[in-house]
């Protein structure tokens, strides 16, 4: 014979229930707040996922991609191909929330076994670096960037050997070395940030300065959508003295 619950067990068990739902709710409410507004350039902007609302169009669908928890972490720990990596800017336990939120929602939380599907391979991870720039520059209208780029006039130039500003001359920008203008006193954290303005580095740093960099001078709150960015990127990159 099967004993039957108590009314005392029975009702815990059914609090206990309540409780560990409304719990799962708040990790879903958590995690859909870091990639709709607290992670810096947000995930929104970059990814669509049904769930948060979001529509962006440069890095992979996610709700088509169905990344696992494993492949989320690792992507917004250390960052992949144009995705600038989140372990400077979440905690730990955000970035399991997100990670969590987003394997959820976009039904790969029991899809390591199928890792043959749903991961990149290792051509694909070796490409990823070089495919997101030319996207961005292809998806980009020089003519509509000039327009956005109206904001910024009040501190870059964009003439050959024009003057800087409050911020250095842009002309020739895509491509070059980062704080490479002669004569203009960058900050040090923009120095040591090094490298080149590729693209997507230049798409992260257009979208929030501050995150892209942080303890930059640059005072602009960023260009929040994904089309501006790319917009002017495709108009400064058509400033170019380069064949």
């Amino acid at each position: 014979m099967t004993p039957s619950l108590t009314p005392r067990l029975g009702g815990a068990l059914f609090l206990a229930l309540i409780g560990s739902a409304a719990a799962a709710d708040a990790s879903l409410d958590a995690g859909r707040a870091l990639f709709n507004e607290t992670a810096q350039p947000q995930c929104a902007l970059c990814h669509s996922l049904k769930d948060a609302g979001a529509e962006g169009e440069i890095g992979p669908n996610l709700d088509d991609f169905k990344p696992t928890v494993e492949q989320v972490r690792a992507a917004v720990t250390s960052g992949i191909g144009i995705m600038p990596g989140f372990a400077e800017t979440l905690t730990d336990a955000e970035i399991e929330t997100l990670s969590t939120y987003v394997a959820t929602v976009a039904g790969g939380s029991d899809a390591a076994a199928n890792s043959d599907a749903s991961a990149p391979t290792e051509d694909a991870a070796a490409a990823e670096p070089e495919t997101p720039g030319a996207e961005i520059l292809a998806q980009g209208d020089p003519a509509a960037g000039e327009k956005v780029f109206r904001k910024c006039k009040a501190c870059h130039t964009v003439e050959e050997d024009g003057p800087s500003r409050v911020g250095p001359n842009l002309y020739g920008i895509v491509g070059a070395s980062v704080a490479a203008v002669d004569g203009f006193r960058y900050s040090g954290a923009l120095t040591d940030h090094g490298g080149d303005w590729t693209p997507d580095r230049l798409a992260a740093f257009l979208a929030n300065p501050r995150k892209a960099v942080p303890g930059t001078k640059m005072s602009f709150a960023g260009l929040r959508k994904p089309e501006d960015q790319a917009d002017v990127i495709a108009y400064l990159a058509s400033l170019s003295d380069a064949d």
